[in-house]
């Protein structure tokens, strides 16, 4: 079991095992085992997971019929370009030895609202094998003058603000601007993981130059690599 695995270990987690288990909870996954990934309608039991492995829940936002944004200048949703970057920080994840857990790995929502959709991704990022949860968003604004990525954290936590910082840190040295803070922020997917957490904003679909930029593959295979160098500096560091 790696140094900082969390463990927590509560009736509710001991519940979800057993749910995952005998098949009745389904999940998105990718990049497990180096042999490719396990369709969306698998139900893998935490003996999937190696104890060795350092698990980082990667999650997609949006989906289906909630695509997010929009860009101002191409129309493309952020559903879309968020689960580009997101397969893609699964790859770099896996090549430098972490198990990547996507919580999509399609164009589809995880239930048929928005309440169903979340508490599904909850579900995930609350796996008790789970080490770290990365969110990957697009942001808009009203001015279309803002640019650039943004990282959050849960406001009060120390290990949430150590992991943002390294992401950033790393995420403005890989696209080349000047360095900045990360953001504490109170939202779903940073309050509910048990593991430290961290939401990713790759840049603004408001801004011309940014939207320009994301809907490159290059860039978002920039924007991922960037994540993941910013995770393993985290870990390397043992920060967790």
């Amino acid at each position: 079991m790696p140094k900082g695995r969390f463990t927590a270990r509560n009736a509710a987690d001991l519940a979800l095992t057993l749910l995952v288990m005998f098949g009745t909870l389904s999940l998105s996954w990718a990049g497990l085992t180096g042999v490719g990934s396990v369709p969306a309608s698998a139900a893998p039991a935490e003996s999937f997971v190696p104890d060795n492995a350092f698990a980082v829940v990667i999650d997609p936002g949006h989906g289906g019929f909630d695509g997010g944004a929009v860009g101002s200048e191409t129309g493309v949703a952020e559903a879309e370009l968020n689960l580009d970057v997101a397969k893609r920080l699964a790859h770099e994840l896996t090549a430098r030895g972490f198990y990547a857990i996507l919580t999509r790995n399609d164009e589809n929502a995880l239930g048929e609202t928005k309440r169903a959709d979340m508490e599904r991704r909850k579900e995930i990022m609350r796996m008790p094998y789970v080490d770290l949860v990365v969110s990957v968003h697009m942001n808009k604004f009203g001015d279309r003058s803002v640019s650039g990525p943004m990282v959050f954290y849960m406001k009060g936590s120390d290990e949430g603000r150590n992991l943002a910082d390294s992401v950033i840190c790393a995420l403005c040295s890989g696209i080349k601007i000047p360095l900045r803070q990360s953001n504490p922020e109170e939202l779903f997917v940073l309050r509910e993981p048990f593991a430290p957490s961290v939401l990713v904003e790759c840049g603004f679909l408001s801004n011309a130059k940014d939207e320009a930029k994301l809907v490159t593959e290059e860039y978002r295979a920039l924007i991922a690599r960037s994540i993941a160098e910013g995770i393993a500096a985290y870990v390397k560091a043992g920060s967790f």
